[in-house]
């Protein structure tokens, strides 16, 4: 069952990254964390995000806006080894309440921010603040997405030059979570057993993820709406369960 768990969890959060560019460890990481120990469950979708920056960045390398994603990264390092210590002193109840509340705010402000106004440039001092946030909650609730997420939605950028910039900063900022996991023994045997047996549906999700990704914008169907609803049902559901109820 912890198999099958697993490989239907990685499908889910590759279509979704696949789709959006985000996401993967926001649909697995909670997901997973209701079957493993969560300090399992954040390496396993850390190297499941991880590899599938890669044939991603490649499609979609012209339009990443190469300085502010740089500056991102150069400002997660810092932040992930300090989320790797986080997750390897903390206790697994308060692990699972942050990623709760993570989701649930990145979850809101995604639903009701306002349009980014046209014009203008990055800030490199903010890049850096939410590159070094963003590795902080990467490495210790395996959830770097929002804080770039949300910086990123700032911006005055196509929707390809977002999910584009996206992907190269996971790509990047990804190395040092896998580093940090490395050197806190998180990378257990475990780890790389389950990891090998979602392959095969990491490769499902990934193809029909890009896929949908072409069909939307054909079709102009507003998908974010629906991913951060859902969430934001899973961020809620682990708040709750673990402040409340264990």
């Amino acid at each position: 069952m912890e198999v099958i768990w697993v490989a239907a969890v990685i499908l889910l959060g590759t279509f979704v990254q696949g789709l959006t560019g985000f996401g993967l460890a926001l649909v697995s990481v909670p997901l997973l964390s209701l079957m493993l120990d969560v300090k399992v469950a954040v390496p396993v979708a850390g190297l499941f995000g991880w590899m599938i920056t890669f044939p991603l960045v490649i499609k979609m390398r012209r339009h990443v806006q190469w300085r502010t994603a740089l500056i991102m990264v150069v400002g997660s390092l810092p932040g992930s080894w300090l989320g790797a210590n986080l997750l390897k002193l903390m206790p697994a109840k308060w692990i699972l309440v942050a990623m709760g509340g993570v989701l649930i705010a990145s979850s809101l402000h995604s639903m009701y921010k306002k349009p980014a106004a046209h014009g203008g440039k990055a800030s490199d001092p903010l890049s850096a603040l939410a590159g070094f946030c963003s590795g902080t909650l990467g490495a210790s609730v395996g959830e770097p997405g929002p804080p770039v997420i949300a910086y990123s939605s700032m911006q005055p950028w196509s929707a390809d030059q977002v999910k584009a910039s996206l992907l190269f900063f996971f790509m990047l900022q990804m190395i040092g979570a896998i580093i940090g996991f490395w050197n806190k023994e998180l990378l257990t045997p475990q780890v790389f057993s389950l990891f090998g047996w979602g392959i095969p549906s990491f490769l499902v999700g990934l193809f029909g993820g890009m896929k949908a990704w072409d069909l939307l914008k054909i079709h102009k169907i507003n998908y974010h709406g629906i991913v951060h609803s859902f969430l934001f049902c899973i961020g809620s559901f682990l708040f709750v369960k673990n402040l409340f109820f264990r």
